[in-house]
């Protein structure tokens, strides 16, 4: 009986629920292995499907410097099936100083905000198959053609 006691093992956990070492959730290790995609490899997949480099380099360039300078002008930009990028204003407020106490003046500025399509949510999420090839935003055709 002595050593039933003094294994915390057994029976009831002694610790409290806040303690206890709660699972880990694991991640498919194809977010893991690459966690981000910068410019160059996003240029790299385009050039893919156009075939040269200069011609994806220059496309991309074009389309990321139109969405900058329309969310920079007030617009919202809107890709169906992607998302939306839409600047706000976050009014002026008060804060505090975590170390202090103290309030602290946090001045009006304009933010950027996405909002994913859909589509885009539901691929992420995995309630939509992944397509092999093609867009994979696309809309689904709303009759099929014989």
């Amino acid at each position: 009986m002595c050593g039933q006691l003094a294994d915390p093992g057994y029976g009831l956990n002694p610790w409290p629920a806040a303690w206890r070492a709660r699972p880990r959730l694991l991640r498919p290790s194809r977010i893991e292995r690459n966690p981000s995609v910068n410019k160059a490899q996003l240029i790299q997949a385009v050039a893919k499907t156009t075939g040269k480099r200069a011609e994806a380099a220059d496309a991309v360039e074009a389309v990321l410097d139109a969405m900058v300078r329309a969310v920079a002008a007030g617009d919202v930009v809107s890709v169906t099936g992607f998302g939306s990028l839409t600047p706000e204003v976050r009014p002026a407020r008060t804060a505090r100083n975590p170390q202090t106490g103290e309030p602290v003046e946090i001045a009006e500025r304009r933010v950027v905000k996405f909002r994913p399509g859909a589509r885009f949510q539901d691929l992420v999420a995995g309630r939509r198959a992944m397509p092999e090839s093609g867009n994979c935003i696309q809309k689904d055709p709303k009759t099929p053609r014989p």
